[in-house]
């Protein structure tokens, strides 16, 4: 037992005897419990505390007593053993030991109070107060591997009571390295909900007592099957509606690259920074690395999930890129990865870069890549990366044999955004953007194929606006924003002000203009 005076009391011989009753009041534990009863508090030391008033405002002595519900003593301070200043509390905190033995191995309801005397004037006991004290700690629970589990997809487990007959209130479990999860019991038993991010998984679950003292654990490994690939394009949280991902330091988002899911109708939901760590380029985390990047979306691990690739147009990184596995669920992206590079031999690298599916017809199972980039005699052109064997990785680039919309060579004053859209015959075919700022020309190109070995593109055109959005600083991010199998637009501006413009079939006659809906990039929280 430990006695703390708090406040300094002046001596009893300096104090004349009042000739009001001193009181108690604000009576509290440490872990908390309601003085009305119905907490249980775990296998732990309390600390107890009461304030002490004198009418006299002079020093106090405190009496405490705690007891079993039968009226056993446990533990008490009598006169003269605690002193505290008038005003302030007393605080006495009793050990677990003398707990433990007082229960004896079982749930036990006790009761506390605390007196103030002052020169013998004794006030009346405080209100008896209750809780329950529980020493008890259940067995390891018996927990099923999980049935047909596939990653980034979620699975149910039935947890049942330990084979001792122990009975859970609770059980605390942690998958993987996430962060542990309680969940109350019925009878002992509990469904947990788990979704896996690999193929080879940890379960951990430990027992816990109605006090929440951790009891048994029992640890498992499951195996999860590798999901369809999705192939909704920037559907990084996985529910087949696009996402917006954008990049921070600018349009009044901080430094990283932000998610902002979509809600298939255009909006977006609040942004999260799934780029919060960083690049991993340096030891500590440091989102700003991400600064003047282009982010995009595209199965660039040739797994199940989108993933995200960030490329270096300028600065001390120029031509540099890296890919950050997604795991389907919008989840923030690892502080490392595959890295690579899209300087030519010359020293070349793009301004502008843009996923472009398998536009090239190679079976690499990787993405490959558009760009803008010179030309080697000069000038600029659309260019192929054609997309190499392993993650990260890109051929040397093709410069491509095709004019601008506007029948030019001026690709540098042209942006290009792109996405993937259903294809005639089936599966999958590349859709780009182009858009002249000057002017306000916009373009779509759909269906393209490029051949890598002579730099021929084939595409069908269609010309979708003019006068859009002309001379404005705003960012493009192309996607199937409302699931209707046509390419639409995100922009992006200043201060985060978001608009996508939905597009109707482009073939057919008499089209009218997107329809715009605005909206606005805010962080969440």
């Amino acid at each position: 037992m430990v006695l703390v005076a708090v406040g300094s009391a002046q001596p009893a011989s300096a104090q004349p005897a009042g000739k009001d009753r001193p009181s108690v009041g604000s009576p509290a534990t440490s872990p908390a419990s309601s003085c009305a009863g119905g907490t249980v508090l775990g296998d732990t030391s309390v600390t107890f505390r009461a304030r002490l008033d004198s009418p006299s405002g002079r020093a106090l002595g405190a009496e405490f007593r705690l007891t079993r519900a039968d009226g056993t003593v446990v533990t008490a301070v009598g006169p003269g053993q605690l002193t505290v200043a008038s005003g302030q509390e007393a605080v006495v905190q009793v050990p677990a030991a003398s707990f433990e033995g007082a229960a004896a191995g079982r749930i036990t309801d006790f009761v506390w109070q605390f007196r103030a005397d002052a020169d013998g004037r004794k006030s009346q006991w405080s209100p008896a107060c209750r809780f329950s004290f529980d020493p008890t700690r259940q067995g390891a629970p018996v927990v099923p591997e999980p049935s047909g589990a596939v990653i980034g997809k979620p699975v149910t487990v039935t947890v049942a009571p330990p084979a001792d007959g122990s009975v859970p209130a609770g059980y605390r479990y942690q998958l993987n390295v996430g962060a542990p999860v309680e969940v109350a019991a019925v009878a002992g038993r509990a469904v947990i909900t788990l979704t896996p991010g690999t193929a080879v998984n940890s379960l951990t679950v430990t027992s816990v007592s109605p006090g929440g003292n951790p009891g048994g654990s029992t640890q498992l490994f499951f195996s999860a099957a590798a999901p369809p690939p999705n192939l909704t394009t920037a559907d990084l949280t996985g529910d087949g509606v696009p996402d917006l991902v954008t990049v921070g330091g600018r349009n009044g988002l901080p430094s990283g690259i932000w998610l902002a899911p979509g809600t298939g109708d255009g909006h977006v939901g609040p942004a999260v920074n799934i780029g919060a760590a960083g690049p991993g380029y340096n030891t500590e985390a440091t989102p700003a690395d991400y600064d003047g990047t282009v982010a995009l979306a595209g199965r660039f691990t040739a797994g199940s999930f989108q993933d995200v690739l960030f490329y270096h147009p300028a600065g001390i990184r120029a031509g540099h890129l890296g890919v950050r596995g997604g795991d389907g669920s919008g989840g923030a992206l690892l502080a490392g990865g595959p890295n690579g590079d899209l300087t030519d031999w010359s020293g070349n690298h793009p301004s502008q870069v843009a996923e472009a599916g398998t536009v090239s017809g190679r079976a690499t199972g990787f993405p490959d890549l558009l760009g803008i980039a010179p030309d080697g005699s000069g000038g600029t052109a659309l260019t192929l990366y054609p997309a190499g064997w392993t993650t990260g990785t890109f051929d040397m680039p093709v410069a491509l044999n095709v004019r601008t919309p506007d029948g030019g060579t001026d690709w540098n004053d042209w942006t290009i955004a792109s996405t993937e859209v259903a294809a005639p015959g089936g599966g999958t075919g590349t859709a780009l953007f182009l858009w002249k700022r000057s002017t306000g020309e916009l373009d779509l190109w759909k269906d393209l194929a490029a051949d890598p070995n002579t730099g021929a593109l084939t595409y069908r055109s269609f010309p979708v606006a003019t006068g859009w959005n002309t001379g404005a600083d705003v960012e493009l991010r192309a996607a199937d924003i409302d699931s209707d199998g046509d390419p639409d637009l995100w922009t992006v501006g200043t201060g985060g002000q978001v608009t996508a413009n939905l597009f109707g079939d482009p073939s057919a006659t008499g089209t009218a203009g997107p329809t715009l809906v605005p909206d606005s990039l805010s962080a969440a929280g």
